[in-house]
């Protein structure tokens, strides 16, 4: 279990609303499913050393009181949460992030373990390949034993049915 930066000893409780993008003050905006998919995405893309899309483009992109942006100050971020939002907010802010964090932390797990059974597949392809290639050098030396000896017997063949 993480520790709390808000509460020491604290049982987080799952929370099923998603994380606002900034601080909740005169009205939170949650992050839509489109920009959620569209980061997920970029970060399939850098891990395949692709080309990540440009963000699109928003009235705030380097605000560093953003969770997702590239300027996020967290000093900043939590000085203002602690001086602004209620105990409630505190909490409601703190289960969402513990939240967060947990389904991260999941989606890290699941592509580890599936890069690791394409590996074991892979692993077991090359296997497979080599073994295929062992039999068929077999065959061709067996094949060309058997060309050298049709090669053979049709010399001896021609030498003596040739008229002399």
């Amino acid at each position: 279990m993480l520790p709390s930066p808000l509460r020491p000893n604290s049982a987080p409780q799952p929370s099923s609303s998603p994380r606002p993008t900034t601080l909740p003050t005169a009205s939170p905006s949650t992050t839509p499913p489109e920009r959620s998919k569209t980061r997920a995405m970029d970060l399939l893309r850098k891990h395949y050393g692709l080309s990540v899309t440009p963000p699109p483009p928003s009235g705030r992109p380097m605000d560093p009181l953003d969770l997702d942006s590239p300027a996020f100050d967290s000093k900043a971020y939590y000085g203002q949460l602690i001086t602004t939002a209620s105990l409630t907010t505190l909490l409601k802010k703190e289960n969402d992030l513990l939240t967060e964090m947990r389904q991260l932390d999941s989606e890290r797990q699941s592509l580890v373990y599936n890069h690791h059974h394409e590996l074991i597949d892979a692993t077991d392809t090359i296997s497979a390949m080599k073994d295929r290639t062992e039999m068929i050098d077999r065959d061709l030396e067996r094949l060309k034993a058997a060309f050298s000896e049709i090669s053979r017997l049709s010399a001896k063949v021609a030498i003596e049915g040739s008229p002399s």
